[in-house]
């Protein structure tokens, strides 16, 4: 017995914490004041909801109250206050409302997935579209952390989201494979124009010892080509001395001994009338 009554109290608890939707605030609104009420509703409103908010503020039209109307805040399953307050807009049309709070959540939940906005509570505001037409969901996704929000309108006849606000993509950026270094071109070799010329190097000064050595072979040289020269001038002589001696009995030796220089010394002058005897040759009786 005992642990039934337990399991009761725990459950009758549960129910009483959890926190309702748009939809049972309103119903629980018009059932413990009035359902007329729910014809001049101009505003559901639920803060920091996770995703539902604790406390929903219904803000209803009456002339009778002062500043216009009355706000009733409904926490669980109860209506747990109400105060005047100042009229704003227009009364919605229950009839075309379609779209719960949680299925408002649910289309927020599902943008914000696509451009990785993480949030850590919602907040929901219900009013009447603009010039009295279909009401509009506004709910505010806000990231505690960074402090950023996002804000998305979303129709409650069909759902459809009809703006956003700093709904921005925070997924991080895949690395971009970096592209291999470029391979540097070879240096272009030089070729030089036709009318270029390459300088040639200066000479270089003759040392004292090849400049000793030159001096010497050209002496060497010089002193052979007088040898060779002597020779062939002796040479002629020889022959010219053999064919004048052959042709005028004479002994001439002009050319002199081997190695010696030709007698250079003047002879004296031969006379008109002194001329070589030549022997008749023998006349026969």
């Amino acid at each position: 017995m005992r642990t039934a009554l337990l399991a009761f109290a725990i459950l009758l608890a549960s129910q009483t914490a959890r926190a309702a939707t748009a939809y049972e605030a309103l119903r629980i609104l018009g059932k413990q004041k009035s359902e007329a009420l729910l014809d001049n509703v101009t505003e559901v409103r639920g803060e920091k909801g996770a995703p539902q908010p604790h406390v929903w503020r219904i803000l209803v039209k009456d002339a009778a109250a002062r500043g216009g109307a009355k706000e009733f805040s409904v926490q669980g399953s109860r209506v747990a206050g109400e105060q005047a307050a100042r009229a704003t807009g227009s009364p919605m049309n229950m009839s075309q409302l379609n779209l719960d709070s949680d299925g408002v959540h649910t289309v927020a939940e599902r943008e914000a997935k696509k451009v990785a906005f993480t949030y850590d509570h919602a907040s929901y505001t219900l009013r009447a579209g603009s010039k009295g037409g279909s009401p509009v969901w506004e709910i505010r996704l806000t990231d505690e952390k960074s402090g950023d929000s996002a804000m998305l309108n979303i129709a409650a006849t069909t759902g459809n989201v009809l703006a956003t606000e700093g709904l921005t993509n925070r997924r991080k950026p895949v690395a971009a494979v970096p592209a291999p270094a470029p391979v540097p071109a070879p240096a272009p070799r030089y070729q030089p124009e036709p009318e270029e010329r390459i300088a040639r190097p200066a000479p270089r000064g003759i040392t004292p010892g090849i400049q000793r050595a030159s001096d010497e072979t050209s002496e060497f040289l010089d002193r052979a080509g007088n040898r060779v020269g002597n020779h062939l001038e002796r040479r002629g002589r020889q022959i010219g001395d053999f064919f004048h001696n052959l042709f005028t009995g004479d002994r001439r030796d002009t050319a002199g001994p081997h190695g010696s220089r030709p007698d250079t010394t003047p002879q004296p002058a031969r006379a008109k009338d002194d001329t070589d005897y030549v022997r008749p040759s023998r006349v026969r009786d």
